[in-house]
């Protein structure tokens, strides 16, 4: 191989890199949520990828948060993972260890936080996404339901609307949940928080015209054919339930408007 070549290949791998890089700031970009209280703080484990960072509680064996960022460059044509949902290796020893077959036969969704098509640009962005401490448990009708639909509605605003996206998303717990074999907690409701803005638009000229999408949706069966629009709430009032404050980097007076805000749909 010639030198020539080696540095293009080098150039390249460079390139590569600071492209992951950038991805993996923007996903915590306006600030990672903040735990009001000590308890709630106590019960996380952060964990940062390249597609998304996220919050892992052991004592649900699911995640508090995830936290993420989408464009039109986030779509790719990588085709769906096929394989069985993945065991996080990266949690540690003592954390139960939870695995695909702890789902089958128990009436749930194994549901994506981060969805599978926002990371379709290469393979290893769409496997993440089938990792397992990025999946809570829901019912067929909200994950395929309303769920789903707010998720198409995003596609929708990156690539007809030309929007960034800044997204939070997780389960409300109840302070007694359920758990599937003993171990999974399941949330009571799932609840979804995007920031939008203009893809050409920078964070630091954000203000109070900036749109917030928040939802929070009931994991229960018979909601399929709803509207999504239905469970919008503000963004305020997710982190009153949730016990987080988002957007912690943005202005405190900016967050004071936008976050009281509900979306309506032009």
């Amino acid at each position: 191989m010639s030198i020539y070549k080696k540095i293009v290949i080098v150039g390249l791998i460079v390139l590569y890199s600071f492209a992951l890089n950038a991805q993996g700031e923007k996903n915590t970009a306006l600030g990672i949520p903040k735990a009001k209280t000590k308890l709630k703080a106590k019960n996380e484990f952060i964990i940062n990828r390249e597609q998304y960072t996220l919050s892992y509680n052991s004592m649900l064996n699911s995640a508090n948060w995830a936290s993420w960022y989408v464009s039109n460059d986030s779509y790719g044509k990588v085709k769906r993972y096929k394989g069985k949902f993945i065991s996080d290796t990266t949690l540690p020893i003592s954390f139960t260890t939870v695995t695909h077959s702890d789902y089958t036969n128990s009436g749930y969704d194994r549901g994506h936080i981060v969805r599978s098509k926002e990371r379709s640009k290469t393979i290893e962005d769409n496997k993440s996404t089938f990792i397992l401490s990025n999946i809570i448990p829901q019912t067929p009708d909200l994950n395929r339901g309303i769920w789903l639909k707010l998720e198409k509605y995003c596609k929708k605003l990156c690539f007809s609307n030309n929007k960034q996206l800044f997204i939070i998303a997780g389960g409300k717990y109840s302070k007694k949940p359920d758990k599937i074999n003993n171990k999974i907690a399941i949330p009571d409701s799932c609840w979804k928080v995007i920031l939008i803005l203009d893809k050409d638009n920078d964070i630091n000229n954000i203000d109070t015209s900036a749109q917030i999408i928040a939802v929070m949706q009931p994991n229960i069966n018979g909601i399929r054919d709803d509207d999504w629009q239905k469970y919008i709430t503000t963004a305020r009032k997710i982190e009153r339930s949730t016990g987080y404050n988002f957007f912690s980097n943005i202005d405190p007076k900016i967050q004071n408007v936008i976050e009281k805000r509900k979306y309506y749909i032009e």
